[in-house]
């Protein structure tokens, strides 16, 4: 999420905006947000109802979790951009917005998925949060 707050300028600039969906309570979201400095808001679907219908739930993992998407709409509503992704191998955020930027054509080729290796500062962030919070299953 923290490459989309650094290039929200450019999505904003060609027309667009961002927004996360995660299943987690208000209270975590606001947590992630406030960590992550992000300038797009998180929207809590507690109740995993869109990441059902968009088809990105993973009941079996952690009592229910979204898998990593990325999806741009269009005005019409319709799915422009579509990548379900992996915790370790994403598309790019940059690759989102050169999308974005290049006005979403409807030829666009598969982009390309890059291996997202976490970092010491994730590491740390990582096991700051686990002793902050502990480990803990979403309910619901």
């Amino acid at each position: 999420m923290a490459e989309y707050r650094e290039l929200s300028d450019r999505i904003r600039a060609a027309g667009a905006d961002v927004a996360a969906i995660a299943v987690d309570p208000p209270e975590r979201a606001a947590a992630v947000h406030r960590q992550l400095e992000l300038n797009f808001p998180i929207l809590c679907d507690t109740k995993r109802e869109v990441v059902r219908a968009w088809n990105v739930f993973e009941p079996e993992r952690m009592g229910g979790i979204a898998k990593p998407a990325v999806f741009v709409v269009d005005r019409d509503r319709r799915i422009r951009f579509a990548s379900i992704d992996r915790e370790a191998v994403r598309v790019p955020a940059a690759t989102v917005v050169d999308f974005i930027v290049r006005g979403m054509p409807s030829d666009a080729a598969q982009a390309a998925r890059q291996f997202a290796m976490p970092g010491p500062g994730d590491f740390a962030r990582a096991t700051r949060n686990v002793l902050r919070f502990g480990i803990r299953a979403p309910k619901g």
